[in-house]
């Protein structure tokens, strides 16, 4: 393969990356803020029922 071949092959991977990238950062995103509002609801419920009695 020449170089021009190279170049296009790494512009068609970068552009795989970043979509895959785009995709898991998106998914990995959403599992985080769940993970956080399950714990907050788990404090409050916790709260809830140990403190108020």
């Amino acid at each position: 393969m020449n170089e021009l071949s190279y170049y296009a092959l790494a512009i068609v991977a970068i552009i795989v990356a970043v979509i895959l990238l785009k995709r898991f950062v998106g998914c990995l995103f959403r599992i985080i803020v769940t993970v956080i509002l399950m714990a907050l609801l788990g404090a409050i419920y916790y709260y809830m029922k140990f403190y108020q009695g």
